[in-house]
């Protein structure tokens, strides 16, 4: 319900902006939804994400999604303390062309609120720098702030993130903030299997607010595997909802704890 009320009232902030203006996309490096939890202190965790849009439908969703390239991620991260996380990001991309390419590297700050652990809701943030190549993104170097909620009732756990980006350079600098929400629900089905229903969003700049039409909003059907402790395992298809993301991807996260 909390998280219900957060999201509201940002889509209503924002909604009540003025001239509309096309959304950029959603990041294909990178397909994930933060939780409040962090990675184990003292242990490296090493995650390959892989991304991929396999189909597009219209001139709009061609235009903001990149087809057939397949996005390769790793990342590195390190847990500092109980509740906090660093991470390291190496992004690779497969073109059209077949030609692998180096796109670029990220930085980021993971923490959960320990406060809030014991509380009904949890509270945490992300806090990441993306310094990537012109080749590779219109924005290169962008500030990501993304606020992050969670709470569990019985098998179920919701998650939301509510990020705000904000490009140093490119096309989209000193525009203002841009919103990507995202957020998932899971159910922990037995010991192995947590099956998910995630949400990824890009509204572009809050001021002034794209239509609807020009957004981006994908719903993504995942699976979560829990075979052991050390490995994680998240599978998804996602399904665009508007013109601009009239497309479907494939995505994938393979992680260890070591």
């Amino acid at each position: 319900m909390y998280v219900r009320h957060i999201f509201t009232l940002l889509v209503l902030m924002a909604a009540i902006l003025a001239r509309p203006r096309p959304a950029h996309a959603i990041d294909f490096y990178e397909i994930q939804i933060y939780d409040t939890d962090t990675a184990p202190v003292g242990h490296l965790t090493l995650e390959l994400h892989s991304n991929t849009t396999s189909t597009a439908t219209g001139k709009s969703a061609k235009s903001q999604t990149d087809v057939y390239q397949i996005h390769e991620t790793v990342e590195g991260t390190y847990g500092v303390l109980r509740w906090l996380e660093v991470g390291q990001y190496f992004c690779t991309a497969k073109l059209s062309n077949g030609d692998y390419e180096y796109s670029g590297s990220r930085t980021k700050v993971h923490f959960g609120i320990p406060q809030t652990f014991e509380w009904p809701v949890q509270f945490g943030g992300n806090i990441e720098l993306d310094y990537m190549r012109h080749a590779a993104e219109d924005n290169p170097t962008t500030l990501e702030l993304r606020p992050i909620v969670g709470t569990s009732y019985k098998g179920f756990r919701l998650v939301g993130n509510f990020a705000f980006e904000d490009p140093f350079s490119g096309p989209e600098a000193h525009r203002g903030f841009q919103f990507d929400p995202s957020g998932e629900l899971i159910y922990k089905l037995n010991r192995w299997l947590s099956p998910a229903v995630e949400y990824y969003g890009d509204m572009g700049s809050i001021q002034p607010l794209a239509k609807v039409q020009e957004q981006q909003h994908f719903i993504v059907p995942a699976l979560n595997f829990d075979f052991i402790p050390q490995l994680e395992l998240n599978l998804g298809v996602g399904i665009g909802l508007t013109r601009a993301s009239n497309a479907v991807f494939l995505k994938s996260i393979v992680g260890w704890t070591f």
